[in-house]
């Protein structure tokens, strides 16, 4: 019976996927090769060398990033950068008077400002 074969994609770890190897290797039992990014593990249990790369990723000081499984394939992947979309802020805020003009009855009521009409266009 073939042992099955288990691929881990090291690509996204840059630098760091030579120690990930290192790390697999004196942990895991089994044949191992290397092709670029990949590690190709036979014999070995997917979640135990998921396990294995989280505790890497964790040692390492890498916690955002994720190890993704599917269908024979480990894959780290880093995190993912989202950028924050602040809103712009125009104008100043209303002072309390203009906001709640009852506790304030000597002073003028705020009345939104009217938006310009869009020209016409001209039929020739």
């Amino acid at each position: 019976m073939p042992k099955t074969v288990l691929t881990v994609e090291l690509k996204e770890l840059h630098d760091r996927a030579s120690e990930a190897t290192q790390f697999l290797k004196s942990k895991v039992e089994g044949k191992m090769r290397t092709k670029g990014t990949q590690l190709q593990i036979e014999g070995a249990k997917t979640k135990q060398v998921k396990l294995l790369l989280h505790k890497f990723l964790h040692h390492q000081g890498l916690n955002h990033y994720r190890v993704l499984s599917q269908s024979g394939i480990l894959e780290v992947t880093s995190p993912e950068k989202h950028e924050v979309n602040l809103p712009e802020r125009v104008g100043s805020p209303p002072t309390a008077a203009q906001t709640t003009p009852y506790l304030f009855p000597q002073t003028p009521v705020l009345t939104p400002e009217k938006k310009k009409a869009k020209p016409k266009h001209k039929h020739e």
